[in-house]
């Protein structure tokens, strides 16, 4: 048999199973993995645990294993980007390559075979006398005894057939290499072919590459040449077209010539025109503008007068009820004015003697009512008129107007209706309207003669109790006060305005007191209450005065109510300074007059003016009755501090004197000046404007009426175009306009309208002062 002499050792290198028959079959360790290096492996060191070393002696080391890994790796890469053939092709070709492997190593099977063939027959012989060696040392053995002669022969039997069964184990051996060389020779084959089919595929991947190539360059070359057809016919199209465009052009050049002289003709016609256009501008927008501002006023007329009749039939029908009541209430009224009158009759013929006698110029000091009556106590009739009067449910302070002490008084027989009294005498009368379903729709107002007084304009009622009294009083002030107010002690109007507030608020519990109602106040004299009364309507006599002071903590006990009358009543004192209670002059400050004036609107307010100019406002606020009396203050429609945030009535009138010295005037605006506002603002006063509602909230209660008529058209033109224009007038009432016009505090589209407003303002002002 013959064996290859090339040693396999690259083959068992990467197959355990190869190099471990190797290892058996006698022909050492695998190769050495450095490339193309065929020496066998280092052996693996004596006492060092772990495989044993994959490289020869020379290549084991740190920069030769760097390499081989390196090589390796590359030969990695390249088969994996070597593309996967088509799986049908891919059977195909092993199926070839599979048959071309068996054909080249049939004959080298064959031969293995014969030899491993001849092996098993030399085996099988050892075995055939290895049994009959067994046999006949048994049959020996039986026959020891028997034939003892024969021993010596069957000896050298055995001798013989021992020698026999090593030669045919050494045969044996000899057909297991050789199988052994046959099997690696076949796994050589077997892998040489392997890499012969990766070649194989690798090709046929490339040649699947390019045919595709080839296929889309074809496609992409038919593509190109229709489009090249296409530009061709497209070309001779635009050729054709443009020898048609040439031939128009050179007839509209004949026409240009001939409109070209037209239009010269025209320019002289249009010149004339475009003045003509001006001027017919200039009257549309002024006419424009007086229409606007009629319609705006019709519109507000027709309304006011809808609302008008229809009140004036509800009145119709509600003035007959309420003439005979009056009547009634003017009859009950003299009953009483008149008890009180007998009383202070009495009160006065009494203190006369004491009068004269104490200082014996009785004509001189005038009536004083300083003693009680004997009548009062000891007559019968005095004491029936007292007590047959009826004391009032309710006592509201209005304050001091125009010198006159101003009440609202409601009896029980009055059911809601209330009694605006001018010290002490009926002016006119208020109370609330309701609905069918006693929703209440708000307050009306009656003169005297129960004569109806108009809420403000677009309104059908008044909107609460106070603006109706507030209209009764200014009603009131075109008369000439009553007598009543002559009578006044001494000692109650040189008090100050907050010291009277003060003491008439602390009178009225006791004033509305009476047994029925229970109390410690309601067990005092009925003397003490009537005094009480008349210093709640703010016409107190002197007799009242004292009875009043001559209340102490055991009389009126040590409720919250006794607490405040006694707290009001150290007030009193015949010395007390007396502040101005009409008109005051301030004097020269900053260059200008300053004067107050009662303020008809506001009870108890003033109005504060500049040269006669008003610039803005002062009003008494009181929360709650036991409260002290403090001062608002609004410059130009604008409040100074939050709330009632001034003492009295001078650091009010002061805080508007600062104001209106760190106030900047607008300059004169005429037609013109929304136009030279910069296009940016105009446009943000357009989009602030669209945000307002001018129905609801507070612009649609803005008073007085003219005020509100006017800032409504001024929105309202500001928020019709962003490149139109703005009257002079509106845009001057727009820049003054308030915060708190435009809306609630916490409004944000009135918030961003006024930092508009005050962006413009602060332009036309540097715009003015850079001019000067």
């Amino acid at each position: 048999m013959t064996t290859t002499t090339t040693r396999p050792g690259l083959a068992a290198a990467t197959d355990e199973w190869l190099a471990r028959k190797l290892m058996e079959a006698g022909y050492g360790g695998p190769d050495c993995d450095y490339p193309d290096c065929t020496a066998a492996r280092a052996p693996r060191p004596e006492g060092k645990p772990g495989p044993p070393p994959k490289f020869c002696v020379q290549h084991n080391n740190n920069r030769d294993r760097q390499i081989a890994y390196r090589a390796r790796k590359a030969l990695e890469k390249e088969r994996a980007a070597a593309p996967a053939p088509v799986p049908v092709q891919q059977a195909v070709a092993q199926g070839a390559r599979e048959q071309q492997v068996l054909a080249t190593l049939l004959p080298r099977v064959l031969t293995a075979l014969e030899a491993v063939h001849q092996g098993q027959q030399t085996g099988a012989d050892t075995a055939a006398v290895a049994a009959h060696i067994e046999q006949v040392t048994s049959d020996a053995g039986e026959k020891v005894r028997q034939a003892a002669q024969r021993r010596e022969e069957a000896v050298q039997d055995a001798h013989a057939a021992r020698a026999e069964a090593a030669r045919s184990e050494q045969a044996a051996e000899q057909a297991r290499v050789e199988q052994q060389a046959a099997l690696l020779e076949a796994a050589c084959a077997l892998g040489e072919a392997a890499q012969a089919d990766q070649r194989a595929t690798a090709d046929r991947a490339a040649l699947d590459e390019l045919s595709a190539t080839h296929r889309r360059l074809r496609d992409a070359h038919h593509e190109l040449t229709g489009a090249h057809n296409q530009l061709t016919e497209r070309h001779e199209e635009l050729e054709r077209a443009h020898a048609e465009l040439t031939g128009k052009h050179r007839e509209l050049l004949a026409v240009h010539g001939r409109l070209q002289g037209e239009k010269e003709a025209q320019d002289a016609r249009l010149e004339e025109l475009t003045g003509a256009k001006a001027r017919l501008e200039e009257e549309q927008r002024c006419t424009s503008a007086e229409l606007a501002a009629a319609q705006s006023e019709n519109t507000g007329l027709s309304a006011r007068l809808d609302e008008l009749q229809a009140h004036r039939e509800e009145l119709k029908a509600e003035n007959g009820r309420l003439a005979i009541r009056l009547e009634e209430e003017r009859e009950r009224h003299r009953r009483e004015m008149a008890a009180l009158q007998a009383q202070l009759d009495a009160a006065r013929a009494a203190a006369e003697p004491d009068a004269a006698a104490g200082h014996g110029d009785g004509a001189e000091m005038g009536p004083d009512p300083a003693a009680e009556p004997e009548t009062a106590d000891g007559d019968e009739n005095a004491e029936d008129a007292g007590d047959g009067r009826e004391a009032p449910v309710a006592i509201v302070d209005l304050g001091v107007h125009d010198g006159s002490g101003w009440t609202l008084v409601r009896y029980e027989d009055d059911d809601s209706r209330w009694r605006v009294l001018r010290d002490g005498e009926i002016a006119g009368s208020i109370q609330p309207e309701h609905s069918l379903n006693r929703t209440l729709l708000g307050w009306s107002a009656r003169t005297s003669n129960a004569m109806p007084l108009r809420p403000p304009h677009g309104q059908k009622h008044f909107a609460n109790r106070e603006q109706a009294a507030g209209a009764v009083v200014r009603d009131g002030l075109r008369r000439p006060p009553g007598t009543a107010a002559k009578g006044v002690a001494a000692a109650f109007t040189a008090l100050g305005e907050p010291e009277q507030n003060a003491l008439v608020a602390a009178v009225i519990p006791l004033a509305t007191a009476t047994p029925e109602r229970g109390g410690r106040l309601a067990r005092l004299p009925q003397a003490v209450r009537d005094a009480a009364l008349r210093t709640a309507l703010r016409v107190p006599v002197e007799r009242d005065l004292q009875q009043l002071t001559g209340l102490d903590a055991a009389a009126l006990g040590r409720s919250k109510e006794a607490h405040h009358l006694l707290r009001a009543l150290q007030d009193l004192a015949p010395a007390a300074a007396q502040e101005e209670t009409g008109p005051v002059d301030l004097g020269t400050i900053g260059g200008h007059v300053w004067r107050l004036e009662p303020d008809p609107v506001y009870l108890g307010g003033y109005r504060v003016l500049a040269d006669g100019t008003e610039v803005g406002a002062i009003a008494p606020v009181r929360r709650r009755k036991t409260d002290t009396v403090r001062w608002t203050a609004t410059h130009r429609r604008r409040s100074l501090g939050r709330g009632a945030a001034h003492a009295d009535r001078a650091t009010a009138a002061n805080a508007v004197i600062a104001a209106e010295d760190a106030w900047v005037p607008l300059p004169d605006l005429d037609d013109e000046a929304y136009l030279r506002i910069p296009a940016g603002l105009r446009s943000n006063l357009y989009d602030a404007a669209s945000r307002i509602d001018l129905r609801r909230g507070r612009l649609a209660q803005i008073q007085p009426g003219t005020y509100r008529q006017q800032l409504h058209a001024a929105i309202g033109q500001a928020r019709r175009t962003a490149s139109g224009r703005l009257r002079g007038q509106h845009l001057t009432v727009l820049l003054d306009t308030a915060r708190e016009d435009l809306g609630a505090p916490g409004s944000t589209p009135a918030q961003q309208l006024y930092d508009v407003i005050q962006e413009i303002r602060t332009a036309i002002n540097r715009a003015a002062a850079s001019s000067r």
